[in-house]
């Protein structure tokens, strides 16, 4: 349980330790946010019984595999595995590209995983610790932004979907 300011918050932390994908002595190849949604998949009974006392939830993902905690935990990750893979329309008629949106795979809708209020990385530096939250903007309980240190950095998310 963290508490922010008047607001507790429940605290999930999972730890991505598979070596899928990963190669420390040579080219890595990975899908974009593959890792956070395993992690999302498991936390969810946690979260969903935190939610159920009306408290925010936010799942914080720690990279065992790479040294430098950014194999399949850097932003994009999160935000693909939060609210869909990155995706463009091109039209067929004429191939013209259109706008980005985020499409399929979104592990967190306004119907699916509402328990969760943040998604997040915990990083370990030479000195402690760093702490990105990513937002749920479908959260059934959103967490208290303005209570937020400044020592987490919170990034608040627009999402267009098709």
């Amino acid at each position: 349980m963290l508490v922010l300011g008047t607001t507790s918050v429940a605290v999930e932390i999972k730890q991505i330790e598979s070596m899928e994908g990963f190669n420390r002595g040579g080219v890595s190849s990975r899908t974009v946010g593959k890792h956070v949604r395993n992690q999302i998949t498991e936390a969810r009974k946690q979260l969903q019984s935190a939610a159920r006392f009306g408290l925010p939830a936010i799942l914080l993902v720690h990279n065992t595999v790479d040294p430098v905690q950014l194999f399949g935990t850097e932003q994009h990750d999160f935000i693909c595995a939060m609210y869909g893979e990155l995706t463009v329309s091109i039209r067929k008629c004429d191939g013209a590209v259109g706008e980005t949106f985020q499409g399929r795979n979104a592990k967190l809708r306004h119907d699916t995983n509402t328990s969760f209020s943040g998604v997040g990385h915990l990083r370990q530096l030479r000195n402690g610790a760093a702490i990105t939250v990513y937002e749920n903007v479908y959260a059934a309980h959103p967490l208290p932004f303005q209570e937020i240190p400044p020592c987490i950095e919170v990034v608040r998310v627009k999402v267009e979907h098709a």
